[in-house]
């Protein structure tokens, strides 16, 4: 089973990753954690990705995505758990095409539906709470927010549009309910 979890920042995809995880024994492929663990081993591609990272620039897509098929093929037995991936229309392609390619598909979606007025509430409580700088300035949140808005929810409808069980849940909801709703969509 391949999973994509969806949801502008702060809207608990990492909470609802582990549970996911543990539950349906998937591997978790997050793009932040790929990247640095591609730094430390010295790869080709870590060393690629460490130049845009030192000049404080995004990585570029094309990067990105040999980054996910190289953490996919060695990682494909037990199925994935895309966190946050794909953030755009281009990566969405790029990762239905490559698993067709595999003989693969995305079986589920999950997409995490936060209003922008609790996202901000939650990244002030997280700023103070686990003293997270990039929570602190409003500013910051707005814009991460605003580019999943204007690059992440179109890749989402893309994949929606070929058929993909596609699952919209109320993110303000308690962890547990969340949990439960996600649960009883997976194993339908």
């Amino acid at each position: 089973m391949n999973i994509i979890i969806f949801g502008p920042p702060l809207a608990g995809k990492g909470t609802q990753s582990k549970k996911i995880i543990e539950n349906f024994g998937l591997t978790h492929l997050s793009t932040g954690d790929v990247l640095r663990t591609e730094k430390t081993k010295n790869t080709d591609l870590g060393k690629k990705a460490e130049e845009y990272s030192k000049e404080g620039l995004l990585v570029p897509d094309e990067l990105v995505m040999k980054i996910v098929e190289s953490f996919y093929t060695q990682n494909k037995g037990n199925g994935l758990l895309f966190d946050g991936y794909p953030r755009n229309i281009d990566q969405a392609k790029h990762l239905l095409d490559f698993l067709k390619a595999d003989n693969n598909k995305i079986d589920s979606i999950i997409y995490l539906k936060v209003p922008k007025n609790i996202l901000l509430e939650r990244a002030e409580k997280r700023a103070i709470e686990e003293n997270r700088k990039d929570d602190a300035d409003s500013n910051t949140v707005i814009t991460r927010i605003n580019e999943f808005s204007s690059f992440t929810i179109p890749a989402i409808e893309y994949i929606k549009e070929t058929g993909i069980n596609t699952v919209e849940i109320d993110g303000t909801q308690t962890r547990e309910e969340i949990f439960q709703l996600i649960i009883q969509n997976l194993k339908k």
